[in-house]
């Protein structure tokens, strides 16, 4: 996976939340928690779209791969609202390879 495709991934997903959260009234707790992920999951795009970095380390590929695989579980559960438990669960591991990944490829931040 490039950069621009691992910004790319990150930003439909944000995308798919921001419809996902318009269907929880705002004082759910499940709402709660999906602001904080989404938030948190904006703030690590903006990390990778702000800096240059080699794609090419195997730690870089090898994360990517395990975000793609986390991407496929969130997908299946992403658009329905009665899977949210679900959805937030595997959000947090979509989250955390994000995060993964910002370490290895921007060590220095």
């Amino acid at each position: 996976m490039t950069q621009i495709e691992l910004i790319k991934l990150i930003g439909d997903v944000l995308t798919k939340l921001d419809v996902l959260r318009g269907s929880l009234l705002p004082n759910e707790p499940n709402r709660t928690e999906l602001d904080r992920l989404r938030k948190q999951l904006d703030g690590l795009q903006l990390k990778l779209s702000k800096n240059i970095f080699d794609e090419n380390t195997s730690g870089f590929l090898k994360a990517t791969k395990d975000l793609e695989a986390v991407n496929k579980e969130l997908k299946k559960t992403l658009n329905k609202i009665e899977k949210i438990v679900t959805t937030l669960e595997t959000l947090k591991r979509f989250v955390t390879v994000v995060d993964d990944i910002v370490k290895i490829a921007l060590p220095f931040l």
